[in-house]
């Protein structure tokens, strides 16, 4: 891999500058979406190349490169240990506040490392509802019925589910036959 000039100069400002801009921060990403894409494919942001290696590769995310949260707190933390390199001749250093820069204080005041400032799927997927229902779907128990929703294949009702779309969609038709 041949680092680009604007890539070297990411990797010089972490050393150097005391707040990162967004172009570096973005430039940086472009650095590791380099190190994580296929040979002769060029991405650039890590969520189309996250998308790109789960749908080519059905990758577990586990296995796929770190998330744009994480990796915005790991440059943050990497920016502490190169500025302390890159001012190695300065006898008295100006520090980085590590709270500001990747860390947050534990109970017993021991730093730990945040891991992502974001959370870690869209809301409308953490908020997901999946009922555990054992019937057919038909009362306000039903965590999906309840909500308005019709059941999914991730509900494990059973296949007498009156909630499903399929049967929600067969009684609006026959809704609207008899209001004819």
């Amino acid at each position: 891999m041949n680092a680009e000039e604007h890539i070297i100069e990411a990797f010089h400002n972490i050393c150097h500058d005391q707040k990162l801009s967004e172009n570096t921060q973005s430039r940086l990403e472009e650095f590791v979406c380099t190190a994580y894409s296929p040979k002769g494919i060029h991405i650039s942001r890590i969520p189309e190349l996250r998308w790109y290696l789960f749908c080519k590769y059905m990758a577990e995310s586990d296995r796929l490169q770190p998330t744009v949260g994480a990796l915005s707190q790991h440059i943050l933390r990497a920016q502490i240990q190169g500025r302390v390199w890159g001012h190695a001749c300065i006898p008295q250093q100006e520090r980085l506040d590590p709270m500001l820069h990747g860390y947050y204080k534990l109970d017993d005041m021991k730093l730990q490392q945040k891991t992502t400032d974001l959370p870690p799927a869209p809301k409308a997927i953490v908020e997901m509802v999946r009922c555990q229902c054992k019937s057919n779907c038909t009362s306000n128990r039903c965590s999906c019925k309840c909500k308005n929703l019709p059941c999914t294949d991730l509900c494990l009702c059973s296949t007498n589910c009156d909630n499903d779309e399929d049967t929600l969609t067969k009684n609006r038709d026959s809704d609207d036959d008899s209001d004819g």
